[in-house]
């Protein structure tokens, strides 16, 4: 099992991290699957956590995930009626962005 830090973000830059992840998570595998918490962005005005990934970060996550080709299946998690709106939009936005929308 290979697991990376918010520290190895900021060493690799999310690019980088992502092209590695990919490329362990393909590795004599058919693909993977992704799963997403929106308690893994951190949202301005949020105070849910912090040091968690910036919303640019995110989408340039699942728009690697997309380019891979790799992706066989993906869930979302953690969102539920308490949220801000924006904050599910956000997450769709996510999911578009995994399955090939790219952010112009």
């Amino acid at each position: 099992v290979s697991a990376f830090t918010m520290t190895d973000i900021d060493a690799m830059g999310m690019r980088d991290l992502m092209h590695e992840a990919i490329r362990i998570a393909t590795s004599g595998t058919q693909g993977f699957h992704v799963s997403y918490s929106p308690t893994a962005t951190e949202f301005a005005g949020w105070a849910a956590g912090s040091g968690g990934l910036t919303v640019r970060e995110t989408h340039q996550a699942m728009e690697a995930i997309a380019l891979s080709g790799g992706l066989l299946s993906m869930d979302v998690s953690g969102l539920t009626a308490d949220l801000e709106p924006r904050i599910g939009t956000d997450a769709v936005n996510f999911v578009m962005s995994a399955f090939g929308k790219r952010i112009l």
